[in-house]
Formats: C-alpha cells, sequence, structure tokens
C-alpha cells in the first residue's frame, strides 16, 4: 500500500534534513505505529507522503513515494487515496461549521446527497461528536477540533488513515471512542492505518507493526510477535512522576460565581474555588467542559458576564476589566496551539519578548534562551515556525515563564511531547513551583494529576465538581471521573 524509497526533506533556512533517506514498506491492511522523539521527522515523512511537502509545506524533496503502486503527482490527486489527520488540526479546517467540513471531502469526491448525509452522521457518531454538528468550527475546543477533524478524514474512506497524534488532545473517554473507532476499521481490513504517535497508549494493543525514526531515519522495524515489540513499547510508555514542593496558605486566586455564555450555550456555570501560592494545579474535564474558557478568563482574554475573579489582586467582574496586558505582568499564558502565540522571527526574540516588552531583567530569559539552544540542538537564530510542534510548545513555556511572572497558565502542554520532553516539562513546572510560582495546568493526564501536582480542580459541562488537594481525591472518584485510565 505504501512504499517510500530514498526519501529526502530539508526545510527551507535549516542546514540539517528533517527526513533523511527514509525508506519504508507497508502491505494493505497493516496498522502501523510510527514513533521517535520529538523532530524525529515522523510528521514531516507524513506530510510528504501526503504531497503537502512541498506542494503546501514549502521544502526541498528527493525520492520516491508510491502508494498502491502509483506515484501521485500532487497532493490533490493523492487525497482521493490517502488522509491525513494533522497534528494540528486547525490546519486543515476548509469551512466554517462542523457539519460543512465534515461533508467537505465527500462533496469533492462527488459523492450523492444521500451518501454524504449517511457519512457525515456516522463520521461524528464514531467520534462521539454528533451534537457539535451545528456549532462553529471557531467555537470549538481543542479536544473538540480535533475530533472534528478525525470525523472529517473519516468520512471519505481512503484507502491509505495517517493519523498524527490523534488523541493529544482528546479526554479519556474520547481517546477510548476514537481508538474503538480505528479499531472496528482494522478489524473490517477497510484501509491502511498509520497513527503518529510519541506514546502508544490505547493504540499498543491495536498495532501489528511498530517502526521507530531518530534525526530523519528509521533505527527500528518489527512485527507484533518479535519478542522486541513489547520492549520497546513498554519504554515508551513508561509513567513518570515528580516529586513536588508544599504549596502557600495564601490565596493567589478566588473565583466566585463566574458565569459566561456564547450564543446562548452556557460554557461557564457559577464556577467558585480558590487557589493558594505555590501550587500546581490540574484543571481537568472532558472536552467542551470549559476549561480553556476558564483559563481565558484569568488571563483576562474574556470578561465575566456575571460574578467575579480575583488573581493576584487584579480584580475582574462584569463593571471592572483588568486589561491583559497588565495581568501578562504578573502571570504567563500557554496557549493550547503554539501557534497561537508564536509571532518573532527568532526562537531567542520570541523568548526574550516578554521580558524586553515589560522592562524586566533578562538574566532568566537568556538562560531561557541558551537552555533551549543546549536540549533541543536548535541555533538561537532559526525561525520558530520552522520547528516541530513539540519544539514550539517548548519554546511558548519559556517565553511565557522567563520575564519573572508569579503565576503561569498553561493549556496542554504536553501535547506533541514525547516521553523525554514530557518528563522535561514536568520538570520545568517543578523549577517553577520551586522558584515560588503558582502553576495551573490544563490537561488530560491523570497520572501527571496524581503524582505531580498538588490540587485538581474537576470541570463538567461548565460547572466545577470538585476541587481540593490532589491527596484528598479518593480512588473511585478518578475512577468515576475517567474510567481504567485512572488506575
Amino acid at each position: 500500500m505504501l512504499d517510500v524509497r530514498d526519501l529526502y526533506v530539508r526545510y527551507e533556512n535549516r542546514s540539517k534534513p528533517a527526513v533523511d533517506g527514509l525508506s519504508l514498506h507497508i502491505d494493505l491492511g497493516e496498522f502501523v505505529l510510527l514513533m521517535g522523539d520529538s523532530a524525529s521527522g515522523k510528521s514531516t515523512a507524513m506530510q510528504a507522503v501526503c504531497g503537502f511537502i512541498p506542494d503546501i509545506i514549502p521544502a526541498e524533496k528527493r525520492g520516491e513515494v508510491r502508494i498502491g503502486g502509483r506515484v501521485y503527482e500532487d497532493a490533490t490527486a493523492v487525497s482521493s487515496v490517502a488522509c491525513m489527520v494533522q497534528q494540528d488540526p486547525e490546519t486543515q479546517f476548509c469551512t466554517e461549521t462542523v457539519e460543512e467540513e465534515v461533508a467537505f471531502g465527500p462533496e469533492n469526491l462527488n459523492m450523492s446527497r444521500t451518501s454524504i448525509r449517511m457519512a457525515v452522521d456516522e463520521s461524528l457518531a464514531n467520534v462521539r461528536a454528533t451534537h457539535l454538528i451545528s456549532r462553529k468550527l471557531s467555537t470549538l475546543s481543542g479536544g473538540e477540533k480535533q475530533k472534528v477533524a478525525i470525523a472529517s478524514m473519516l468520512s471519505v474512506r481512503p484507502q491509505l488513515l495517517i493519523l498524527d497524534e490523534p488523541t493529544s488532545n482528546l479526554d479519556p473517554r474520547s481517546v477510548s471512542d476514537v481508538v474503538g473507532v480505528i479499531d472496528a476499521l482494522r478489524r473490517k481490513k477497510e484501509m491502511t492505518i498509520v497513527v503518529v504517535e510519541h506514546r502508544p497508549g490505547g493504540f499498543k494493543d491495536l498495532a501489528s507493526r511498530v517502526m521507530v525514526m531518530e534525526k530523519g531515519r528509521l533505527v527500528f522495524d518489527c512485527e507484533r510477535d518479535d519478542p522486541v515489540f513489547a520492549d520497546r513499547i513498554g519504554i515508551a510508555d513508561a509513567p513518570p512522576s515528580t516529586t513536588m514542593s508544599p504549596k502557600g496558605d495564601l490565596a493567589v486566586v478566588s473565583v466566585k460565581g463566574l458565569s459566561y455564555g456564547v450564543d446562548g450555550a452556557k460554557i461557564l456555570d457559577d464556577v467558585t474555588f480558590d487557589l493558594k501560592d505555590r501550587a500546581v494545579v490540574a484543571l481537568m474535564g472532558e472536552n467542551g467542559a470549559g476549561k480553556t474558557t476558564l483559563l481565558r478568563h484569568l488571563m483576562g482574554l474574556l470578561t465575566p458576564q456575571s460574578g467575579s475573579i480575583d488573581v493576584l489582586g487584579h480584580v475582574q467582574d462584569k463593571d471592572v476589566r483588568t486589561e491583559p496586558w497588565t495581568l501578562g505582568r504578573d502571570v504567563g499564558f500557554v496557549f493550547q496551539n503554539p501557534n497561537h502565540q508564536v509571532f518573532e522571527r527568532t526562537v531567542e526574540k520570541e523568548i526574550l519578548f516578554a521580558a524586553q516588552n515589560y522592562d524586566t531583567s533578562k538574566d532568566e530569559a537568556l538562560k531561557a534562551v541558551e537552555g533551549f539552544e543546549a536540549s533541543e540542538e536548535v541555533r538561537k537564530f532559526v525561525h520558530p515556525h520552522c520547528l516541530s510542534f513539540g519544539q514550539k510548545r517548548r519554546v511558548n513555556i519559556r517565553s511565557a515563564s522567563s520575564h519573572g511572572p508569579r503565576m503561569i497558565l498553561m493549556d496542554e502542554p504536553f501535547s506533541g511531547q514525547d516521553a523525554k520532553n514530557a518528563e522535561a516539562i514536568r520538570g520545568m513546572i517543578a523549577d517553577l513551583q520551586r522558584a515560588g510560582k503558582t502553576v495551573v495546568v490544563v490537561t488530560h493526564d491523570v497520572q501527571f494529576a496524581k503524582t505531580s501536582c498538588t490540587d485538581v480542580v474537576f470541570m463538567r459541562a461548565g460547572k466545577v465538581v470538585r476541587a481540593g488537594p490532589v491527596s484528598s481525591v479518593r480512588e473511585s472518584e478518578w475512577m468515576e471521573l475517567f474510567g481504567e485510565v485512572a488506575r
């Protein structure tokens, strides 16, 4: 089904290739797990397979790609047989509403109206997103957008389906749904499936084969019955832990009766809770529960429609507003999508921006630049948009925290991170807490919450259903909220 020979890809303004002489062969009906560290070339290779490189993403490309025994001339031609759910779903949206987006592919394939209607309904049902059908894409949460992106590819029933970190922004129950859908496709042998993942999670029991890339090359390839298969999967999926320092007694965040809605739909409903200084808080809940909207209120990006917020002495309600650039001196913000806050021309300028903007000491920011160069093996003058999704996220964290804010808000910081870099981010969070910062992390990672946080706030349908120290949460509560993944 897929035959790649001596594939070479080098992005503009980069001296080293992202993919360097990659050759691989995948048979019809196989389910392949493609793994590797951040920036190992996994996503780049699959974008080249689908023709996005060089048609849409400028890069030097050499080598041969055959799908079903045929070489396709461009991305449009490839789309008739191969589809890719990209790591950042927003980059592939073409329409304004969920229904239009899922119907877009079948319409372009000239399917009948009846077939399109069936494809839309079936695909949304498969990812547990039927209730989103009338929503505008711009109003969806990151996890909801990911579900819609998957549904839009499923609706055309491609021969080759490539999913780039398809569960990275999904809550545990939605992960189970998506894995179930992919498993059903695997069992029917309807298509060849390639899942690009850092950590195998629910896919480890489905894959018939695992491939591992490193620095643009294929370094590992084995079948499920190979004795080393289980060892390789186990290493990548090992749960880490971090020792946290005690939190303080002073309340630094107080939210009382906060409510907020859009177009008649209530997103936050009478939200009330307090946070202590030097707490590391896991803000958790299903996709669409209101987590990101709550974070944006804490940052001053949204104004309360009722209720009040006090963040480090900055008070906000429907009549009193603290501008986000004022809050920004004391509060750093890491967006869910790293592309939404990368705007400088070099990594160095990106990390130094806040310190220069607020006229604070640049010492920590310069150390952050040096640390990024050393850990990523990337020079400081590289354009941020030349980095991988995971590397951009790590730039975001440094740029949001290096000017000395007292609080850091992070929306899904582990998305796009391999095990090693996820552990590095956990270390960065622990270092921030030890430096006296309060950190709020939106996450679906139950193990991170259990082992690396002092407190947890659970949300469901816009309400806070539980808030308090992690140590006070009973195992039965974890199970009730997250199912077997909580074990």
